[in-house]
This record gives C-alpha cells, structure tokens and sequence, in this order.
C-alpha cells in the first residue's frame, strides 16, 4: 500500500486546474466520466490541497459542488461571463476569462491543465499571474492530430499551442515513454521537466471479482470506449464473423450506424450497450472472458488499464500506445491489424480458461504495481512541494550570474 504524505505547509497548496477547453462537469456527467475523472482530485483534495475546477461551464456546473470533496470549488467561467454560440467566437473571446477569473489565479500555488487542447489559456495564466504550471496530458495531442489527418492548418495551429505550453510548462505530465520522446524531438523540451505519469486506475474499485463468483461469459467479447475510427472496431466485428461468439460494445460514437450495419452484414450478434457510468464498468469486465482493443494507435488507454486491474484476460493489437502495456503472453495477447490475427487469437483466448486466468492475474499486477490512484497521487503530491519551493523560472533566468 502506498502511503500519500498529507500538505504538511503552514500555507495550504491551492491548485488551479484549466479544464480543457470547452469541457464543463455537465458534459462529464452526460457522458459518464463525473466519478472516474473527479476521483483523483478527490485525493489530492482529501491530502489537505485546496482545488479549484476553472470549468467552461455556466450556473448548471454548480449543482455538482455537492458530489465534491470540500476542499474542492467549482468556478464555471460562464457563470459570469456571456458564452458565444459560436465555436470559433469563444476561442476568441476565452482570454478575457482569466480576468473573470482572476481572484482564483491570485491566490493560486500553481496552475495546472487536465490536458492540452486549450493550452493558450494555462500560457496566459503562466505569464500574468507568475504561477508554476503543471501540463497534463493524457494523450500527446499534436502527435494524434498527425495521425488523425487533420487539416494543415489545424495541425499547425495545435503544434503551435502545444510548443507554447510546453515551453512555459515547469512540469510536464505524459502518459507514455513514446510521448516523452516525442515531445523531446519534436519540440525539443527539457527531458528533465518531463514526467511520466501514465492513466491512473482505482484498483478498490476496478478489482478481481470475488473468487468462484467470475461469471465470464465464454461466447461474448466485451469493447469498452469511443465508437470511432482509431478505435478499428470494424475489425474486430469482421474477426467475430463466422464464430460461435457475439460482441458487446460500450461507448458512443459517430460510427455506432455504421458498425450496427456491418454486424447485421457480417451476421454478428453485436449489442450496443450506450454509456456505462464508470463505476458500474467492472461488473461488465467481470462478466466478460475476453477485453478487445484492435485500435490503429493509442495513447494510454484507459478502458484497456480497467480490464487488466479486474483481472480480465485482454487482447489487443501490436501498435503504439498497447504493446508497451500488454506483454504478449504474460499479461495478456497481442495481434498484427488484421482479421485472420484478430480471430486467431480469440480462439486462443476464447478457448483455454486457464491461459485467461493466468494472463488476467498477471494483468491486475501490473496495474497495481505501476498505475494505481494511491501511487500517482503520492508522486503528485511531491511535485507539488517541490514545486512551490522553486523560483519562477522566468524570474530566475533574468537574474545576474
């Protein structure tokens, strides 16, 4: 058990944390992520950090103070500021945010970002208000834009931003050991401000089902995650085609009528189960044999980390972002991107019930060993002192040798 060293300052630690852009409480509440994403705050918060959620939400967000830690405020940036229907118009309008918000930036201890998109604003933050900044981000965005295609000028508009914040980050938080290289390279950063802090996992929660009650149902695959085209989940139903095991899929996405007309081709049984709230996900890992992510790329996906802390046996393909987390027949199975692999190694799996117990145990170690929610927050909590007892680095810089 890890033990997490309370704020021990005379001065509490009050952190500042930017939402990404666009992104409010309601929105994580609609799509079932509330409980996953605010538990780790809740952490920090009960360690004695006092937190402030910068949300781009209105008055709506408030209403989810009460599902808080005390030590936690909400300030919707549009409860007290007008919020433009257009898009483009609030990416505009957004820096005068920070003078809406300016009282939480004044007192803050340092100013961190839940991810990149949305950046400018931690950089502003950064230069006005001359607080250490964090930069967290789950996934490297800049890299999956390149390989998302998008559009040149919004390629260039996110390595711009993410060039920006990261320059002025004193911290940077990356999921992966490919991310950090790639930031390294790409935006040539200072791997001594880099952090490696991959997706944290609740493993109270996400845990072996008791023994002799696993009911895994030995014909049914389970997908958990966004239905979109990273994901490949084409694949996976072209894979299931012509075998005795059906699919069951977690999530929405824009893809959701286009798969349910490839299944009903394919004669798959596919049953689109919608958005699960994220602590009633392990009952469905637990009555699961087998957890598939056959995606094109990844970052540190976290619907794959939950399987493997419940002890399901996983399977998934041979790309960045899966297989510096599945050792291929130690904690779980790894196939090439394509349908012969893919069903190749279902019937592996699918077929021995001692391999997937063998494999789910060594899975749940893993995660416990390296991802859990107590180990990260124990490392956070020493970046923050550490932190606080720098000089600005600006400051620094511009004093005499």
């Amino acid at each position: 058990m890890v033990k997490i060293m309370p704020n021990s300052s005379p001065v509490p630690l009050r952190i500042a944390l930017l939402f990404t852009w666009d992104v409010s409480l309601k929105i994580w509440a609609e799509k079932g992520l509330f409980e996953r994403e605010v538990l780790y705050y809740k952490k920090l918060a009960a360690c004695g950090v006092h937190i402030t959620f910068l949300t781009w939400g209105d008055e709506s967000d408030v209403i989810y103070a009460d599902r808080l830690h005390p030590n936690i405020t909400v300030f919707p940036l549009y409860a007290r500021f007008p919020r433009a229907s257009m898009q483009i118009m609030r990416a505009i309008l957004s820096p005068l945010l920070l003078w809406v918000s300016r009282s939480v930036f004044r007192t803050a201890s340092i100013v961190k970002t839940n991810q990149m998109w949305g950046g400018w604003m931690a950089v502003l933050a950064r230069l006005i208000f001359r607080r250490p900044l964090i930069v967290r981000t789950g996934f490297e965005l800049y890299r999956f834009t390149c390989l998302q295609n998008h559009s040149r000028m919004r390629r260039l508009f996110i390595k711009c931003m993410s060039y920006l914040t990261y320059k002025q980050a004193d911290l940077i938080y990356l999921a992966t050991p490919e991310d950090k290289a790639f930031v390294e390279k790409t935006f040539a950063v200072d791997s001594r401000r880099i952090m490696i802090r991959p997706n944290w996992i609740d493993i109270q929660t996400f845990c072996l089902a008791v023994p002799n009650q696993r009911k895994a149902q030995t014909n049914r695959v389970l997908y958990v995650g966004r239905l979109t085209a990273q994901k490949n989940i084409s694949l996976l139903i072209e894979a299931l085609a012509g075998t005795p095991w059906g699919l069951d899929i977690i999530g929405h996405g824009e893809l959701k009528e286009s798969l349910q007309q490839l299944g009903h081709e394919k004669n798959v049984d596919v049953q689109f189960l919608g958005s699960i709230a994220n602590d009633k996900l392990p009952a469905f890992y637990h009555a699961h044999a087998v957890f598939a992510l056959v995606s094109d790329y990844e970052g540190n996906p976290k619907a794959l980390l939950e399987a493997m802390s419940c002890g399901c046996a996983v399977l998934g393909t041979h790309v960045e972002g899966i297989a510096s987390i599945i050792e291929s027949g130690k904690n779980g199975w790894l196939c090439e991107k394509n349908v012969d692999s893919v069903r190749d190694s279902l019937h592996t799996l699918m077929a021995d019930q001692s391999l997937r117990e063998r494999l789910g145990q060594a899975a749940r170690e893993k995660i416990v060993r390296e991802q859990s929610l107590d180990g990260l927050v124990a490392k956070e909590m020493k970046d923050y002192h550490s932190l606080c007892r720098m000089p600005d680095k600006n400051e620094a810089s511009q004093s005499p040798q």
